[in-house]
C-alpha cells in the first residue's frame, strides 16, 4: 500500500477540469474561423483577378468555375459527393465558352430564314428637279 501515495504527476497544461471554461479552445476556434475567412477572401480576390484577366479568352467562364470548385474542395469536405457533380459544372462552363467563342467568331453567319433580314434594302437615289417635273 505504500505505492498508493507516491509522487503524483501534475496535470498537463491543456487539461481543463469538468465544468470550467477553456480559453485556449475559444482562441483556437477564433483562429480557425479567421483562417477559413482568409482563405475565402484570398480565393475571391484571385477569382476576381482571373475573371478580369480571362475576358475575351476562350475560357472566360471555365476558369472562374474551376476556381469556385477548388474553393469548395478546400474549405468543405466534399469527399462524399460524386465526382460527376463538379465535372458537369466544368463541362457546362466549357460548352458556354465554346458556344460564345464560336458565336462571336462568326457574327455574320445567320440562319437561312434570317438571310433576307440582314440584307439592307436599296434606297432610291434623290431625284433631280427635272425628273420630278416630268412625272407631274
Amino acid at each position: 500500500m505504500a505505492a498508493e501515495h507516491g509522487a503524483e504527476h501534475s496535470p498537463p497544461g491543456w487539461f481543463v477540469a469538468p465544468g470550467e471554461g477553456d480559453v485556449m479552445a475559444w482562441i483556437a476556434l477564433g483562429f480557425m474561423v479567421l483562417a477559413i475567412y482568409g482563405i475565402v477572401v484570398l480565393y475571391s480576390a484571385f477569382d476576381r483577378w482571373a475573371e478580369h484577366q480571362s475576358k475575351g479568352t476562350p475560357l472566360a467562364k471555365t476558369i472562374p468555375t474551376m476556381l469556385a470548385i477548388a474553393l469548395l474542395y478546400e474549405v468543405f469536405p466534399l469527399d462524399h459527393f460524386n465526382i460527376l457533380l463538379p465535372l458537369s459544372a466544368i463541362l457546362l462552363a466549357l460548352m458556354a465558352d465554346w458556344s460564345r467563342f464560336h458565336l462571336l467568331r462568326n457574327p455574320g453567319q445567320a440562319s437561312q430564314g434570317d438571310a433576307d433580314a440582314t440584307i439592307p434594302e436599296k434606297q432610291d437615289a434623290p431625284r433631280s428637279e427635272e425628273e420630278a417635273q416630268r412625272d407631274v
